[in-house]
């Protein structure tokens, strides 16, 4: 809207980082309430399991940003909703340009042909609403980017939306790698999770249950942190 902001997040690299070398990045997006820290500080085990599947040989060494849709105090006055698809803006404009300028990625420019032929090579995840905004400004906003996805506990996303944004000109032949979607057995979000991702899989021949999609659902969960770290562990080993 015109307005100069400042945001930051935070930047994962993994142990022996080597600048010389391009690495595979995902980005993980928070929920309500919370912020860029969330899921490597204030759940710094997520972190530790990062450094632990690494080591361990479980998956190859990889960049993880956490950033934030929240955008200065907007959500006061607006509603998150907005957020979840103005978010689109700021991911390709700012945020994607300034983390993989730094930080060695696949990206051989800075620009949209740089980000577009690495596209293969990047992954965008999020829990509750920031699985809504991997969704709205990721999947349905920046499938030219992005080839793997990873959705926890969170939705609001129906079939027409899906159809008209992931199945126009611009995105209808680029090839989806995987989608992830997870929920506990007693969150709040299941029900609506089940009816959208249902609609989606309906109306989408590039996703395939069982080859290229998977969606969980974890005994005993809820709307947590329990849920989401059990995700982030499967969605690690089954991207890149």
């Amino acid at each position: 809207d015109g307005r100069d902001v400042q945001k930051s997040a935070l930047v994962y690299l993994p142990y022996g980082y080597d600048e010389t070398k391009p690495y595979n990045i995902l980005y993980l997006m928070h929920g309500t309430g919370d912020d860029q820290y969330y899921w490597l500080r204030t759940h710094a085990y997520n972190k530790t399991m990062l450094d632990n599947l690494i080591a361990n040989g479980d998956i190859e060494p990889l960049i993880v940003v956490t950033p934030t849709f929240y955008v200065e105090d907007d959500f006061k006055d607006t509603g998150l909703d907005p957020l979840t698809y103005s978010f689109r803006e700021e991911l390709r404009n700012d945020l994607m340009p300034a983390a993989e300028s730094k930080y060695s990625t696949y990206a051989e420019s800075i620009d949209d042909a740089g980000f577009a032929a690495s596209r293969e090579h990047r992954a965008f995840a999020g829990l509750s609403r920031g699985a809504v905004t991997t969704f709205h400004s990721v999947f349905c906003g920046s499938l030219d980017y992005f080839a793997w996805f990873g959705t926890f506990s969170g939705s609001r996303t129906d079939a027409d939306y899906f159809r008209e944004h992931i199945q126009s000109e611009a995105f209808k032949d680029l090839p989806i790698r995987y989608l992830y979607v997870s929920s506990g057995v007693f969150d709040f979000a299941l029900p609506r999770q089940e009816q959208d991702v249902g609609g989606l899989m309906a109306l989408e021949p590039r996703l395939v249950t069982g080859v290229n999609t998977d969606f969980d659902v974890f005994p005993m969960r809820y709307h947590s942190m329990g849920d989401w770290h059990l995700a982030l562990y499967n969605l690690l080993q089954r991207i890149f």
